[in-house]
């Protein structure tokens, strides 16, 4: 449940931070991130002494996120960013803190496999780091993939810096670096991501009632980058929301047509939430290893009060 599972991390972070007391860089953000959303087998902890995780599970710096075959997870920090690991993906999360304490910078590096993460940081920046190049971004939606045989990096919003030995570059929504290495030269190698996953939601208005849940129509479509083209591409679909008030459906599966639908269940804010601002945005994702060529589709929807 997407309500109990937001309420869970916030209360967490929330005790912890007044559990310890602030002396040092590691006690002042005692917690990093929150891990949620296993599927399969997934291990967490120091570098020498990582164990099995589970939801809930605190994450602090420097710690490290394993996910083995067929598994997955997601790391959710304190700033609304999150982080879906891949199948065979290892991940170290770390942060940078101001001398002034005005900010923590948040720091990763992607030792194997894949991942896929939504960051808002506004005006600082997260770095990333993993097969020889350095990312910087706030505010920005990607895929970074490290293979023996070249990095991957897709771009579906916001805008990320890419440097390696030789050259940096911009990477904007809708573009990508393929199989790229330490010392290419990265503006030659940039391209446009080549297909897409469409989401649409029915209705496109819809009204809350007093005390009442509504029904939302969504229907999932692969298509061709900036076309309607539909293009047959199956697999799974994570779908997230920033909103606390719904029900999102634990699994989604593409057809062989690369079409899906599901519906979700959306109850008004609460009374006394006096941040609702009226829009809810989805993000849907390929929830899997390999669909670097497949950018994800997002959706803001606006809520009117009767």
């Amino acid at each position: 449940m997407q309500f109990f599972r937001w309420h869970l991390i916030s209360i967490s972070l929330l005790l912890l931070s007044i559990s310890f007391p602030v002396l040092a860089f590691a006690k002042t953000v005692p917690a990093l991130a929150v891990l949620s959303q296993l599927k399969g087998e997934v291990k967490a902890g120091p570098a020498k002494k990582m164990m099995e995780g589970f939801d809930g599970k605190m994450l602090w710096n420097r710690y490290r996120v394993r996910t083995e075959k067929k598994s997955g997870a997601t790391i959710y920090f304190s700033d609304g960013s999150e982080v879906r690991l891949f199948s065979s993906t290892e991940l170290t999360i770390g942060a940078r803190k101001s001398h002034n304490s005005r900010w923590v910078r948040y720091r990763l590096v992607l030792r194997s496999g894949s991942f896929w993460g939504h960051f808002a940081r506004g005006k600082n920046p997260v770095e990333i780091g993993g097969g020889g190049l350095r990312l910087r971004l706030s505010d920005a939606s990607l895929r970074f993939t490290k293979k023996k045989t070249g990095n991957n990096i897709s771009v579906s919003s916001g805008i990320v810096k890419v440097s390696n030995k030789v050259s940096s570059v911009k990477i904007l929504s809708g573009q990508r670096l393929y199989h790229i290495q330490s010392t290419d030269f990265l503006p030659q190698k940039l391209s446009l991501v080549p297909n897409q996953l469409k989401l649409r939601i029915e209705p496109l208005t819809p009204v809350f009632s007093p005390n009442k849940s509504l029904k939302l129509n969504l229907h999932f479509q692969v298509v061709r980058l900036g076309t309607d083209h539909a293009v047959k591409r199956s697999g799974p679909v994570l779908l997230t929301s920033d909103y606390y008030n719904l029900t999102l459906p634990d699994s989604i599966q593409l057809n062989a047509d690369g079409e899906a639908r599901t519906s979700i269940e959306v109850k008004p804010p609460r009374a006394d939430d006096r941040t609702f601002k009226g829009s809810v945005t989805f993000h849907a994702i390929m929830d899997q290893y390999g669909y670097d060529d497949l950018q994800g589709g997002s959706f803001k929807i606006k809520f009117a009060n009767p």
